[in-house]
């Protein structure tokens, strides 16, 4: 299920995104996971989280990237603040992406 867009986008992205992607993954289920908004822009996302490890800036950068390998939707793209479609977010594709990962 999560093959194909995981090889179109390892053609796109380098190596150390994966890896940063890997390493904070656990990070980011925890964000979708304590979410109270349908929409939430990435900035709210990350003020869920307590004292995250990671800037807002590289938090935003893999939710992005969850958007491209269709585990979270888009729900408007803006110039200020993506908002994200978290109502259908797939658990079992993030769990499938943590195994193909390590």
């Amino acid at each position: 299920m999560l093959t194909e867009p995981l090889k179109r986008s390892r053609h796109d992205c380098s190596p150390v995104t994966y890896s940063t992607l890997s390493r904070y993954l656990p990070l980011l289920q925890t964000a979708l996971n304590n979410a109270t908004r349908p929409y939430p822009t990435s900035r709210q996302l990350y003020e869920t989280l307590e004292d995250p490890p990671i800037p807002a800036r590289t938090f935003g950068r893999l939710l992005a990237l969850l958007v491209d390998l269709e585990i979270i939707a888009i729900y408007t793209e803006r110039s200020s603040a993506n908002r994200y479609d978290i109502r259908e977010y797939d658990a079992e594709a993030l769990e499938e992406l943590d195994a193909l990962l390590t």
